[in-house]
């Protein structure tokens, strides 16, 4: 798994259709995993072998949120079928089971497996896949005797939020005696907080040195600290891991912008429901809301959701820690033509944990999204060329606040897994 922390990103209407995919092998390596789950579901897909339908249900039970039914498929394919896949396969499946375990925070089992994938199919990763892996279980193995992450929502929780500098989303988190303002971020993969934060907060430091990559490619030494509590309104949440970065990695524009912490997605899905609106509130419900409404899942520890553009369903990344909704390169390739007869060039520069950096990127006049039946036009989207990260090459675009702020309230549910806005 390859650790991101993104902090900032600063930044004629369509006619698209995009081209079909028909093999299951080819949706799974372009991460089109809403379109594999309902080829899964074709009737036609009942003949297939026992083993192959396992293999492909594994990666769809990961990618919406159903772990246990993930790693049941994965064992049963380890114990029955194992002759019948490849190494490259059986690799897949065990960074799958890795993901897995780190997202029900049973670290030791993170650890043991990444020793594994190492050891028995090293041989399949790519020198750059080796070292995110090796890298990953520096925190594993750092966390693996600390205990699950476990939450308790006492009752409905309506939290004030405000907008910082960066017009980033903060909410007051509890340690202890004291409350910090941190912001609130589903593009977290973990969460973060400063060297002197963590201090004050009371976190247990641990002595362990990791390199976390930034959106500009730098890596940046981190350490991990754990808070073995905190509040956010009336929910209490235990053993909470933290990202310890030095105070001067999350300081910006000379120090006239600074990140305290961050709350990442670790903390955010075990809140089942958040309920964002316009008026400055979140509310935390006591019991999630279930509705027939699909369009989100997790792609590793990034918040993926399904949007219309025009009459195409399209997959992009989601985060709420981004000022504007960017289109990434996979958009531009498929749609270049209309792209360059009605955008303009210009520099896009993009920040995070580390730094900034600079790419060319077209702005285009009209965007209109669908999005839970709601739809909206957003004007002067940015177009990326090139790839910021490793996700940019499988989703569409990233949805900013931008898209967030033109409804009375959004709604992200992780228990039912589904993305919701209403006016």
């Amino acid at each position: 798994m390859r650790i991101f922390i993104v902090a900032v990103v600063l930044l004629v209407t369509f006619t698209l259709h995009a081209a079909p995919q028909t093999s299951l092998d080819s949706l799974l390596e372009q991460r089109h995993f809403f379109e594999l789950r309902e080829a899964l579901a074709n009737p036609q897909e009942k003949t297939m072998p026992e083993h192959r339908k396992l293999y492909f249900q594994a990666f769809v039970h990961n990618f919406f949120h159903e772990l246990a039914a993930s790693n049941k498929d994965i064992d049963l394919l380890l114990k029955r079928y194992s002759d019948k896949l490849t190494d490259k396969e059986l690799g897949r499946l065990i960074g799958k089971k890795i993901d897995n375990h780190v997202k029900l925070y049973e670290y030791r089992q993170a650890h043991i497996t990444s020793e594994l994938l190492l050891s028995r199919y090293g041989h399949t990763l790519t020198d750059e896949d080796k070292k995110d892996v090796t890298n990953s279980d520096i925190i594993w193995k750092g966390l693996e005797k600390v205990p699950a992450q476990r939450t308790r929502i006492r009752k409905d929780s309506r939290i004030a939020w405000k907008r910082d500098l960066a017009k980033l989303i903060n909410v007051p988190v509890q340690f202890r005696d004291s409350t910090f303002d941190f912001v609130f971020d589903t593009g977290a993969n973990l969460s973060v907080i400063t060297e002197s934060y963590a201090a004050k907060a009371g976190l247990d430091v641990m002595n362990v040195v990791f390199k976390v990559k930034a959106i500009t490619g730098i890596d940046v030494d981190a350490k991990l600290g754990v808070a073995k509590s905190m509040r956010i309104g009336e929910v209490e949440i235990e053993n909470v891991v933290f990202i310890v970065f030095p105070d001067s990695v999350l300081t910006f524009a000379g120090g006239a912008y600074k990140i305290n912490g961050i709350i990442g997605f670790p903390v955010i899905e075990q809140l089942q429901e958040v309920r964002i609106d316009k008026t400055g509130f979140i509310t935390i419900p006591a019991e999630a809301t279930n509705k027939p409404l699909h369009n989100f899942g997790m792609d590793e520890l990034t918040p993926v959701i399904q949007i219309d553009v025009n009459k195409d369903k399209l997959a992009f990344t989601f985060d709420t820690g981004a000022q504007s909704t960017d289109l990434n390169q996979p958009f531009y390739n498929q749609y270049k033509a209309t792209i360059e007869a009605t955008g303009t060039m210009y520099d896009m520069q993009q920040g995070g944990a580390g730094g900034y950096t600079t790419s060319k990127a077209w702005r285009v006049p009209t965007t209109v999204f669908a999005i839970g039946g709601q739809s909206l036009s957003i004007p002067d989207l940015g177009v990326k060329t090139t790839n910021s990260n490793s996700k940019d090459r499988y989703y569409y675009g990233n949805l900013g606040q931008d898209v967030m702020s033109q409804f009375k309230e959004l709604v992200i549910n992780f228990r039912y897994m589904y993305v919701d806005f209403v006016q």
